[in-house]
């Protein structure tokens, strides 16, 4: 499917905000707990329980996941490059403005003085005092996007994540979700199954397995709703790959995981803009929630993304 460039961006924007502002709804929910909420599916915003966690946003808005897509999109506009030490202020800045929900060990990173300057040094000292299982899934969303880009993405994949999750694991699951956003970007197919183990099995076996499930199990497989594990970054890029295989749209996608609890708003958010990129927009257009706050927002972010990567296609061509 020859999708415009246009059609992958506006797919992918405005799939992982549409994903994470109704994931919100599930968010930290088993799979028992969305059925007493939700017993017809949670579907529509207008949907979503008032509790203390989700009165903190308005139904339709869009949670911390989008916001740090949209602050690496604004930044790759305006710098028309993908530029980490920028990246890092922006971050930093967003940090001192106190944001609604930011995860402990996000706020340990961005609250140190010499982030914006030193970030990987920095991120490498805190992670060092923090226990490896403390890390969260926040920086897979970034690889859907630095995958977007035509030159040395796997690097940039891997420095956006180690900016905040100096980790194996997260690092490979990130060059993962970029291969395949690549492939369907500038390619227009997906990266073969085959491909994307051999990548896992070069840079950290524990991500196999993973990607196994993603291809020949259910999602029920993944566990989503684990207490213990729901902020797994492998499990949010498994969970991705396993609706790319699975799903024959966006929004079945983006309900399949919403469904499965845990960590919905950032599993639902990575889904379903992999399968917007996948569709392209008009797939979601067609159907699927109404309401999502300041899409405004969203189209001028991808417009100028689009100029940026319509540049660098030309250049490709010429």
């Amino acid at each position: 499917m020859n999708l415009s460039i246009k059609e992958k961006v506006y797919g992918a924007i405005f799939g992982y905000a549409i994903g994470d502002a109704l994931g919100l709804g599930a968010e930290f929910m088993t799979r028992q707990e969305i059925k007493k909420r939700y017993p017809e599916g949670l579907r529509h915003y207008s949907q979503i329980v008032r509790d203390a966690h989700r009165s903190q946003w308005k139904r339709g808005e869009w949670t911390n996941d989008t916001e740090i897509i949209l602050m690496l999109l604004e930044s790759i506009a305006e710098t028309k490059t993908i530029d980490c030490i920028d990246f890092a202020s922006r971050l930093k800045k967003w940090y001192l403005s106190n944001p609604t929900d930011i995860t402990h060990n996000l706020r340990w990173v961005l609250s140190q003085e010499d982030f914006t300057k030193n970030p990987f040094e920095s991120t490498k000292r805190v992670w060092e005092k923090m226990k490896s299982f403390d890390s969260t899934s926040e920086c897979i969303g970034r690889a859907l996007f630095t995958g977007m880009w035509n030159d040395n993405y796997e690097r940039h994949a891997i420095d956006m994540c180690r900016l905040t999750h100096p980790q194996s694991r997260c690092e490979t699951s990130c060059l993962v979700m970029a291969t395949m956003s690549h492939s369907l970007f500038w390619n227009n197919e997906e990266s073969s199954y085959d491909d994307l183990m051999a990548l896992a099995k070069r840079n950290n076996q524990d991500v196999v397995r993973y990607i196994e499930i993603a291809r020949h199990g259910s999602l029920n497989d993944f566990k989503l709703d684990d207490e213990e594990t729901f902020w797994f970054v492998r499990k949010a890029m498994g969970a991705a790959l396993w609706c790319l295989w699975h799903c024959d749209s966006p929004y079945e996608a983006m309900y399949a995981v919403i469904d499965q609890g845990g960590d919905a708003d950032t599993n639902a958010a990575l889904a379903t803009g992999l399968l917007g990129l996948k569709f392209g927009f008009s797939a979601l257009e067609a159907s699927g929630p109404k309401g999502i706050i300041n899409p405004e927002r969203l189209r001028r972010t991808a417009d100028a993304l689009i100029e940026v990567l319509s540049e660098r296609a030309n250049a490709e061509s010429n």
